[in-house]
């Protein structure tokens, strides 16, 4: 390749003569000059250089790191480079999501306020100063740390449900017709099956039972999507429909305005809520949560009128009641459910590990080493059993070189769980329990029911294993292993 002037780069490349000569000051990048030549001229080793300086500028690499990258041929370090960067651009991308959300609500409360003024009275709002208080910033210091701490602040403040969010109704008890849908052969989801069978349905329900109303709710275990008719009790319901019977009760409704993290905020607070708790129910009926689907007949009464799709959460609630043992050992516990068992509390904390991998697997490839190498040694390796029966293997966040943890999270997929403050009973277990498979009688719905307790299923279980291991050695045989179960009174 023959040498080129700085004009001849300048135009090849589109990059200016004064972007060149910085690259030249934070050397980057070297020119020459020929003696028989006044010029700056750039030989080959160069132009490839400025060809990789051009692609790690658009990647939006710092000047400071595309040094280090060019002086360091081993890969290992620009590897880092790159995890560092994609950290950050997930979290630029967090903080630009709340940005989006908070419009979101202005545009929410502006069209529920449809009477004020073109000058905005809303920016006076006291619930809209609230919202914004902590994001005093310019969109073109998005990218800068103090920025990144307010609209943290923000999202914090815009993901919690306050009391008057959520309606505190009563819902009488009914006798309904359920019909069940499972993912058919064509990859439906259930909750878009059985149209043209529940039309037909509904419009001759509106004939005899015009304030019908519909419910429908997830199947925790068995999978798919159920809906529930109110009907007339003494009516008969056609196959496939089923006749059930709904006990009704106290919900809290909160109206649904995204799929992404509705139903977490609506439980949040009831597990926060100082006169009600969440009334969890049947596992298999989602813990007794339900969404109402609203104005079913809607189009029937009102046939010319469009009627959008409405959509109460409805999560069952009662009062909170005061707990009924103190915290420590629970005496008999064991000649109660066969297991020495105690009352626990944990404040607010985050859970941050491997996602949705078998454990065991995990244990063996090495990356539950890595998790390891980015805990304190003293903290202990958690298990997090979801309900949807996925395992997590975690450390607690503030445990963590959290940094760390981020920098090597091309090797798993990395998961945060938020875990509210709440009371547990923590069962104990010997890991020789687990090497033999004895421990496999345990069953956390029945153990904890023989307590006087139910498994509150909001936030899933946890095996917590102190000695850092999950798998059973004759080394750590004689070590204890826990589980959380976080629990409510009956």
């Amino acid at each position: 390749m023959e040498l080129q002037t700085v004009r001849q780069v300048s135009k090849n490349y589109g990059v200016s003569a004064r972007m060149l000569r910085y690259y030249e000051q934070a050397g980057l990048l070297e020119s020459s000059r020929r003696d028989d030549y006044a010029y700056r001229i750039y030989d080959e080793v160069a132009i490839q250089k400025l060809q990789q300086i051009i692609v790690l500028r658009k990647l939006q690499i710092p000047i400071k790191q595309i040094g280090v990258i060019l002086k360091n041929q081993n890969a290992v370090e620009a590897i880092e480079i790159f995890k560092q960067n994609m950290s950050e651009i997930d979290e630029k991308m967090t903080a630009l999501s709340t940005v989006k959300s908070i419009l979101a609500r202005f545009v929410d409360e502006l069209r529920e306020k449809a009477d004020i003024q073109l000058k905005l009275d809303l920016l006076n709002d006291e619930s809209m100063i609230m919202l914004v208080d902590s994001l005093s910033i310019q969109i073109s210091r998005v990218d800068e740390k103090s920025s990144m701490n307010e609209l943290q602040q923000a999202s914090a403040t815009l993901g919690k449900l306050e009391d008057k969010d959520v309606r505190i109704i009563y819902v009488p008890p009914a006798t309904v017709a359920s019909i069940h849908f499972m993912r058919d052969e064509q990859g439906r989801a259930p909750e878009d099956q059985g149209g043209d069978i529940i039309d037909a349905f509904v419009k001759e329900l509106s004939k005899i039972k015009p304030d019908c109303r519909h419910y429908g709710f997830n199947h925790g275990m068995s999978g798919g999507y159920e809906r529930w008719f109110t009907i007339p009790d003494d009516m008969e319901v056609p196959h496939p429909f089923v006749k059930k019977q709904f006990a009704g009760g106290v919900y809290g409704a909160y109206p649904i305005k995204t799929w992404d993290n509705d139903w977490e905020l609506l439980i949040a607070w009831a597990n926060q809520h100082e006169k009600y708790e969440f009334a969890q129910g049947d596992i298999d009926k989602m813990l007794g949560i339900l969404e109402e689907h609203l104005n079913v007949m809607g189009k029937y009464a009102l046939p010319d009128v469009k009627h959008d799709m409405q959509i109460d959460l409805l999560i069952p609630l009662r009062e909170r009641s005061d707990w009924p043992d103190p915290l420590g050992y629970m005496v008999d516990s064991e000649s109660r459910c066969g297991f020495k068992a105690s009352i626990i509390e944990k404040d607010a904390f985050n859970l941050i590990g491997l996602a949705d991998d078998g454990k065991y697997q995990i244990a063996t490839d090495g990356r539950l080493e890595l998790l390891q190498q980015a805990s304190n040694p003293d903290t202990p390796i958690i298990v997090y059993h979801n309900i949807e029966a996925k395992f997590n293997i975690c450390v607690d966040e503030s445990a963590a070189d959290t940094k760390k943890l981020r920098s090597i999270k091309g090797n798993f997929s990395m998961r945060t769980k938020k875990i509210p403050k709440k009371k547990y009973i923590q069962f104990e277990m010997p890991m020789k329990d687990m090497k033999n498979h004895t421990w496999e009688k345990f069953n956390p719905h029945n153990v904890v029911g023989k307590l006087g307790y139910q498994f509150d299923g909001s936030n899933g279980f946890f095996f917590v294993y102190n000695c850092r291991e999950i798998n059973t050695t004759d080394q750590n045989e004689d070590e204890l292993f826990y589980c959380w179960m976080p629990v409510v009174p009956r």
